[in-house]
């Protein structure tokens, strides 16, 4: 039951695995993000038929798409009859708005495991507030952490908040699902459904990996560290000369002692008492993170790459997206794919199936659909609708 972000990436998660999916929209709140791709400049090089375009393309994959309109009573007819013979249900509406429909979880049966992801979770006093990825990335603590320090806070060009929200749903869906399953094993136990409460802006919350440790133990509020991060010494950004970009790690006593080496410092490395431990490495950092980015400056990319390769320091070139799909490494692996939309067309070119699964690896049978282009075939599968009944259906707006 989807109208953003959030949900789609739960459903590309779970579709993964060959788990028979089916998107339910709203006819009167249909997916917004299909109208941030109906008028891109790619969509109409690729000539997708609007109002699809790359984002539905890849989030939609391996789904089926059902209209539905939940603001007549046969609309939401449907969806408890299509409820009864699922295992999962995912909503992403304000909290609430479910419950007014009559599709609360108390509505439907009690073996169902009810997903739901929403901005700020179902209770507390932001609740009912909307909630975009944007907006939960700055109230989860993100946004704070993301930047320099003399400039405003930034943004990743990617709505990581609703990629977040969706796997912690997926998670939670699963860990629900395992307990069904395991609770259904005793005798006499009829199994049991519970509801997965997944939010943007906790997902967000969730990654802030020691921050609140640090803000409770030491009263050290982790401020925004640029291409760095704090306490960890040396870790940072640094251009070649052949004007790219490149991230080193020298991480732990060996690896730094490593890195100095390589750079042609050996005097510093940790042997050296000044910087025998990362705590003197961070009072020294000015002088260390010096020293890496002259000498960084003076070879091209590749040389960089290669003596750190050598040294075994972990190092990695920043890439476009563009440069991700020639590189030999993702290309080895098969992280690059490309599927054609069910009702054909031109294939949509995206990112593998994650993760990577010995026996079960699963596959991108297709990408995402047109809205609700399977409605008809779904209603008839799944429920034994005959054509009366279908254009009865339409007649009352329910599809």
């Amino acid at each position: 039951m989807t109208v953003l972000c959030q949900s789609s990436r739960f459903g590309r998660l779970v579709a993964a695995t060959g788990a028979h999916l089916r998107t339910a929209s709203c006819a009167a709140l249909p997916r917004a993000s299909l109208q941030w791709n109906r008028d891109s400049s790619t969509a109409q090089e690729r000539q997708l038929p609007p109002p699809q375009g790359p984002l539905v393309g890849v989030k939609g994959r391996n789904r089926r798409c059902v209209t539905i309109n939940l603001n007549v009573p046969e609309g939401r007819e449907l969806v408890k009859r299509l409820s009864s013979r699922v295992d999962v249900l995912v909503e992403n509406f304000r909290p609430g708005v479910m419950e007014g429909w009559g599709l609360g979880p108390g509505d439907l049966k009690p073996e169902l495991v009810y997903t739901r992801i929403s901005g700020y979770g179902q209770t507390g006093p932001r609740a009912p507030d909307p909630g975009y990825a944007s907006v939960c990335e700055a109230y989860g603590g993100l946004r704070h952490l993301n930047g320099y320090p003399d400039r405003p806070p930034v943004r990743p060009n990617i709505s990581l908040g609703d990629t977040l929200a969706g796997l912690h749903g997926a998670f939670g869906a699963v860990m629900a699902l395992l307990h069904r399953q395991r609770s259904a094993g005793a005798a006499g136990v009829r199994p049991a459904g519970q509801v997965v409460d997944a939010s943007i802006s906790e997902s967000v919350f969730n990654m802030l990996e020691s921050c609140v440790a640090e803000v409770a133990m030491a009263g050290e509020d982790r401020q925004p560290s640029g291409s760095t991060i704090s306490g960890v010494v040396p870790s940072g950004t640094f251009r070649t000369k052949d004007e790219r970009y490149v991230v080193i790690g020298g991480n732990g006593d060996s690896v730094y002692s490593r890195l100095m080496a390589a750079i042609g410092r050996p005097d510093m490395a940790a042997s050296n008492p000044a910087y025998a431990s990362n705590s003197l490495r961070v009072a020294a950092e000015g002088a260390i993170m010096g020293e890496i980015e002259a000498w960084v400056a003076k070879h091209t990319l590749e040389e960089v790459m290669a003596a750190m390769t050598k040294a075994r320091v972990p190092a990695g070139p920043i890439l476009s997206t563009a440069a991700l799909m020639r590189e030999p490494q993702f290309l080895a692996r098969g992280m690059v794919q490309a599927a054609p939309p069910p009702s054909g067309g031109p294939p949509v070119t995206m990112p593998a199936l994650l993760p990577v699964l010995s026996a079960t690896p699963g596959a991108t049978r297709w990408a995402g659909p047109e809205l609700g282009e399977h409605t008809e075939e779904v209603l008839r599968a799944e429920l034994g609708l005959g054509d009366e009944e279908m254009a009865a259906l339409r007649a009352k707006g329910a599809i």
